[in-house]
């Protein structure tokens, strides 16, 4: 492979934007709520968090730089399959273009080109620029100089420019302009430089090579260049001919004779051509690559000399992408020479090159704190060094793969606040604005949520399309509601300027979502009141206008209006049969009518019309099956039967429904609630029949949400079948799989509840209801109330071991810390009330059988005085003991 094929594109365009998250990284978006009723198809891509992508373009840009070509390409065409549908980001299509054309694939490149040069409004400047890279790589003079004819280098950014003006000097270099060129290569390093040092060496490279090659034309040159050499033995010149050989030798595929003339001249120079010596090594690296003792050697005594700073950067920029390209060949080599440059004692010129290098390393190689460091070190030593940008982006990046994500938005804000820039870049607020709504879920604080809020807000002012407000108003809406500022997400829904850039869609979804938070904080009138001037002012969307009436009829049922739901609802079936609707998804529209009905048929049950009710419910499954609505219509009309002690119905009915749709999210639901109306019946057979159905939720539904209260259900039924040893395995099963899980608490409790029913058959038992006993009890996370109720049952299982004394100890101990220390009564609720109540109770009855009755007296006036659980029991032992206290004898 020619050199100039191979490394034309070495550091090809600096990236701007930042390091990002590494490619393993987590496609998870943002969690925000998937809930949404009545939405239309969307891309997922337009619910994604704008992170995803962001970080992806920006970690493709500054692999680019680096070298790493085969991760650019693979990050960027990431980035492209999670854009819109239909958009284009003609920065991150050239990223892949370059990548391309870095690994000499140009069928692809070239295809991708055409393909970007059939998109309206496309970079045709830096189109044609890359067509002319092809032709310099093909060393098609004619048709670089045609590509480079229509570009106007004022319209190029400054990376850019400098390949325009390297080509513009190679052009006319070839056409004989010696001196022109070397003016135009000297404007390219100019420019290069100003751009990043990665740039400017590659430029310098280039150069180097072209003037090398610019009086010799092919390799039927190779003869006359071994007759030069000869006829100018102990001349300088002659080295530059052994260069100018060693460069054909290479390109004809004698790379072995191209290394030993390399070597060979090595030898030779003489002390005062340093410049010469230090050209010929980094030849040598070129050519041998870090994978040959040659080129390792000649790399260590290029960077051990430490000079000539532009050929050492060269040589360090190649070996470490040559690591890359060649499959890691080498890869252990330049770590272990950026090693030894970075442990100097004196400091390298490369130093602050070094420490860009590592940092990359250590990142790709997940080493986070390690990347951390060196680019902190970089930042120390060098404030105003080029890499400071991508150093910024990669401790954000390396911090957001450690889940700090507090740490990487205030990364992301001193970048924001550096490089003017990225000051209206709406993609970096909107990652900055993710990283604390990350931060929030992560910890469920609020101050993170305004954050959030905040960032998106400065995001949406620099947004000036749908496709890119639209996910940022819904995840602004989100923050202002996750943070407790509600009043602040309808302000935002309100404004005008925000429904334009969000699209309608986005619209009806911050709207429910508001709507709903409204009702959680009993605000249901005020959101009744919100949804009719919804619908009122909305005039150009006949489908948002379709949802809003539809959120309006269910918020009149739950406003306590059912007359007005009726209106609604026939006003909803108005406007499905107008015009406004006759190009409407027929599916979204039969999503409404049966929803409508369903809230009609609640608004009856509200009137007390259960018969009208009933009708609808069974229309809706008539007219609807298979929609949600008419699924749910089972469990609204099995309820009514529960309520109205038709429990038996009730039961048919549900199983009806997991039978007729077992593969539906609501069947493992009916069966649970069927399980509920057997339950109710009371009676052993009913009972059997209970876990039966639950057992079916656990068998045949394991992933649903409600297996483990199905599961928790099934074993307290079986336990009062006076089945303990069944019951005990479920709750076992139940401890050691959902170790996790909210309720596991619940678990323990009735697992040592169950070991103590069994502990007077099998002793060894009760030592494993104490211990689980102790471990409730002393939990800081378990519930406050089913603490107390641990302790109180401990200590009611030593007392019917006859262990008094600890019973004592720990009844008393539960009301001391609950009524008199810190905690105190009013963290209780009424079943730690109930079980404080039971501990005072059997602190008085122990006092009582020891004789105690002031002692047991004052038990029972502590219940009352707290006005706990059971007052009129303990005024009636009050009187019993007084009855019973001996009559004192006369004098």
């Amino acid at each position: 492979m020619p050199w100039r094929v191979a490394r034309v594109f070495v550091v090809a365009l600096a990236g701007a934007l930042a390091w990002g998250a590494a490619f393993a990284q987590d496609e998870a978006a943002v969690p925000v709520s998937r809930e949404v009723p009545l939405t239309q198809a969307v891309e997922e891509v337009e619910l994604r968090n704008l992170s995803d992508t962001y970080w992806l373009k920006g970690s493709a840009h500054r692999a680019l730089a680096a070298g790493l070509y085969d991760l650019s390409y693979a990050l960027a065409v990431k980035a492209k399959a999670l854009e819109e549908k239909g958009a284009v980001d003609f920065a991150n299509e050239l990223v892949i273009v370059d990548s391309l054309l870095a690994r000499t694939q140009w069928v692809e490149a070239r295809s991708r080109l055409a393909e970007l040069a059939s998109r309206e409004r496309y970079p045709k400047q830096r189109v044609d620029l890359r067509e002319a890279m092809i032709a310099y790589a093909e060393g098609d003079t004619e048709a670089a100089a045609e590509s480079l004819s229509t570009i106007v280098p004022s319209s190029l950014g400054v990376g850019d420019a400098a390949w325009f003006w390297f080509l513009r000097g190679w052009v006319t270099l070839l056409e004989g302009g010696r001196e022109d060129a070397a003016e135009l290569f000297e404007s390219a390093q100019n420019v290069a430089a100003g751009a990043s040092p990665a740039l400017g060496a590659q430029i310098g490279y280039l150069v180097f090579r072209s003037m090398l090659e610019s009086r010799t034309a092919s390799a039927q040159t190779i003869p006359q260049l071994q007759n030069a050499m000869l006829e100018n033995q102990g001349r300088e010149v002659r080295f530059l001919y052994a260069q100018q050989l060693a460069v054909l030798l290479y390109d004809s595929g004698d790379r072995d004779a191209a290394i030993e003339l390399i070597g060979e001249n090595l030898a030779a120079i003489p002390a005062g051509m340093a410049r010469e010596r230090a050209q010929f090594r980094l030849l040598a690296v070129m050519a041998a690559g870090l994978g040959r003792v040659e080129g390792r050697q000649a790399m260590s005594d290029l960077i051990a000399a430490n000079e000539f700073p532009d050929l050492m950067s060269i040589a360090l920029q190649q070996a470490y992408s040559q690591a890359r390209l060649e499959d890691g060949v080498g890869g252990s080599e330049i770590r272990a020479i950026l090693d030894r440059l970075i442990a100097r004692e004196r400091e390298h010129a490369l130093l602050d090159q070094a420490l860009y290098y590592r940092a990359v390393f250590r990142f790709l190689d997940e080493e986070y704190l390690g990347a951390e460091d060196d680019a902190a070190e970089l930042q120390r030593r060098f404030p105003s060094s080029p890499y400071r940008r991508g150093m910024l982006a990669l401790q954000a990046s390396s911090a957001w793969n450690r889940y700090q994500y507090r740490k990487a938005a205030n990364r992301l804000q001193q970048m924001r606040t550096e490089f003017i820039d990225l000051q209206r870049d709406y993609r970096l607020s909107a990652l900055i604005a993710d990283c604390y709504l990350r931060a929030g879920l992560q910890s469920n604080t609020r101050e993170d949520f305004r954050n959030a809020a905040e960032a998106y807000s400065t995001a949406l002012t620099n947004v000036a399309t749908v496709s890119q407000g639209g996910p940022l108003f819904f995840q602004l809406v989100y923050s202002r509601l996750r943070a407790g500022q509600l009043d602040l997400a309808l302000e935002a829904i309100d404004s005008a300027r925000l429904r334009a850039l969000a699209g309608s869609e986005m619209v009806w979804r911050v709207q429910w979502m508001a709507l709903r938070e409204m009702r959680r904080v009993n605000r249901v009138a005020e959101a009744y009141e919100r949804a009719q001037r919804a619908v009122l002012g909305e005039s150009e969307d006949p489908l948002l206008k379709l949802r809003l009436l539809w959120l309006t009829a269910r918020l009149s049922a739950v406003a306590g209006d059912p007359e007005y739901t009726i209106d609604w609802v026939n006003e909803i079936e108005a406007y499905v049969a107008s015009e406004a609707m006759a190009g409407a998804d027929q599916d979204l529209l039969n999503k409404v009518l049966a929803s409508s009905l369903l809230s009609l048929s609640e608004s009856h049950f509200a009137l007390e019309e259960p018969e009208e009710a009933v009708a609808l419910l069974e229309r809706l499954r008539r007219d609807y099956a298979g929609y949600e609505s008419a699924l749910l219509s089972y469990i609204s009309q099995a309820r009514y039967l529960s309520n109205v002690n038709r429990t038996v119905e009730a039961q048919q009915l549900l199983v009806s429904l997991a039978d007729e749709y077992p593969q539906h999210r609501l069947a493992p639901v009916a069966l649970f609630e069927a399980a509920l109306n057997a339950e109710q019946r009371g009676q052993d057979t009913y009972l059997d029949e209970a876990t039966k159905l639950l057992q079916r939720i656990a068998s045949d539904y394991p992933e649903s949400d409600i297996v483990y209260q199905a599961r928790l259900m099934q074993a307290d039924l079986l336990r009062r079948l006076n089945k303990f040893g069944s019951a005990e395995q479920i709750y076992y099963l139940l401890e050691n799989e959902y170790a996790d899980h909210r309720y596991r608490y619940l678990a323990q409790m009735s697992m040592a509840d169950t070991l103590l029913a069994q502990a007077e058959e099998d002793p060894r038992k009760f030592d494993g209801a104490v211990s689980r006993l102790e471990l409730l009890m002393d939990l800081p996370e378990a519930p406050l109330d089913l603490r107390v109720e641990a302790g109180y049952k401990l200590g009611q299982a030593w007392r019917s071991r006859g262990e008094a004394l600890k019973a004592k100890q720990l009844f008393w101990l539960i009301y001391d810390q609950m009524l008199v220390e810190a905690l105190g009564i009013r963290k209780l609720g009424n079943k730690g009330r109930y079980w404080v109540s039971r501990c005072l109770f059997g602190l008085a009855e122990l006092a009582k059988e020891e004789g105690k009755v002031d002692e047991a007296n004052s038990f029972y006036l502590k219940v009352i005085e707290h006005r706990l659980n059971g007052v009129d029991l303990a005024r009636a032992r009050l009187e019993i003991l007084e009855a019973e206290r001996p009559v004192p004898l006369p004098n």
